[in-house]
């Protein structure tokens, strides 16, 4: 049975069923259960799963009431208005007991009282209208259901992958931040093909940061790259283009690319490479926007025959971050990727989260305000 990528999480007293009965067998057994039917639209609300809650009568008769965590039947979507209009976002929520919706912008919370917003209800359909939007509206706004069965919230991505230009045979790294709980499941498609990890793809992770990296981009390698992140609470993608640049005789190259490195606090790190190009180019290396030199705690080495070497002595936690290593010549350059990551054992630390006792649903859309028009 394929995994469900629906939105829906299961409650304790659900029964999943995979059987074949025949027409007496069917009237029977609708007998002895009682069938709950559930529509769900799709994110893109094209389609609509219609899933059926299968319950014994016996425990109906030993609950009144059946609990259900809440779930997004119908989401929250993007919205994109011009300025002076008003702003609605609408989504419906089931679950009993009926769950507590709120509204957030950001992390805080949308209330009725400030005059910008209203927030209205009406069985099971809930709504945030932004009055009278401006630029300053503009953002991040989220719905948020919950009742005492658990706790969870739809993926959100923090920072989505932008369009990506590399030369041919350098590395090519589309990352996103991603967070949601539980931890959302991953997965990376090229022009609609599901990608795994293998000599020309790699994929890392460091907490909510993921990335795919190829390794010597070429020109098979151009088109649409998408990221999708999902969990038991929702499903969400974002999407980009990868552009791969021919390269002139005798422009930058690497034939030996350094590699990201995991070092413990007080240990070296370090990166060799070797690049190629005539004429031979000059070496820079950068950690985020920061040009790096030697200095008492490294030293950046660069040979005639184009191999050479940054380390890093006595690592600290600070170390830690993406660095950049680029060949530059009067023909291109060639740029290489790495990253250091510190091995780091906190102290007092919790191995599992505590259970609140409150279950926690939520979906998050983007409000974009559109420059008003000029007559």
């Amino acid at each position: 049975m394929e995994q469900s990528t629906s939105s829906r999480s299961p409650s304790p007293q659900e029964i999943l069923l995979e059987v074949e009965l025949d027409e007496n067998e069917v009237k029977e057994f609708e007998k002895q259960v009682k069938i709950i039917t559930s529509p769900e639209f799709s994110p893109d609300k094209k389609s609509m799963v219609v899933s059926l809650d299968v319950l014994p009568l016996a425990l109906l008769e030993q609950a009144a009431v059946t609990e259900m965590p809440p779930r997004f039947a119908v989401p929250v979507t993007d919205i994109k208005v011009a300025e002076g209009l008003d702003a609605v976002f609408e989504c419906v929520v089931t679950g009993t007991p009926v769950p507590v919706v709120q509204w957030f912008r950001g992390d805080a919370c949308a209330t009725p009282g400030t005059g910008k917003y209203v927030v209205s209800q009406k069985e099971g359909l809930h709504s945030l209208k932004v009055k009278n939007v401006g630029p300053s509206d503009s953002g991040l706004y989220r719905c948020q259901a919950t009742n005492r069965l658990g706790e969870g919230k739809a993926p959100v991505f923090l920072k989505q992958i932008s369009d990506v230009e590399v030369w041919q045979g350098d590395v090519a790294r589309l990352s996103v931040s991603v967070t949601g709980s539980p931890t959302p499941k991953i997965q990376w498609f090229f022009n609609g093909r599901k990608l795994t990890p293998c000599m020309d793809c790699k994929l890392e992770f460091a907490g909510s940061d993921h990335s795919l990296i190829l390794p010597r981009a070429g020109v098979q390698d151009e088109g649409e790259y998408r990221c999708v992140a999902s969990s038991a609470h929702g499903e969400t993608s974002c999407s980009a283009q990868l552009r791969v640049r021919q390269r002139q005789p005798g422009s930058p190259c690497f034939a030996r690319q350094p590699g990201s490195v995991l070092c413990a606090p007080g240990s070296t790190a370090v990166f060799e490479y070797t690049v190629e190009g005539r004429p031979r180019p000059d070496v820079l290396w950068s950690k985020g926007s920061e040009r790096l030199l030697s200095d008492a705690r490294r030293s950046i080495a660069q040979r005639p025959d184009g191999s050479g070497s940054l380390t890093e002595w006595h690592c600290v936690e600070e170390d830690s971050g993406l660095y950049t290593c680029r060949a530059v010549s009067a023909l291109g350059e060639a740029t290489s990727v790495l990253t250091v990551t510190g091995k780091y054992r906190p102290s007092n630390s919790s191995l599992f989260p505590q259970n609140t006792g409150v279950y926690c649903n939520a979906f998050t859309s983007i409000l974009e305000v559109s420059p008003a028009l000029v007559n």
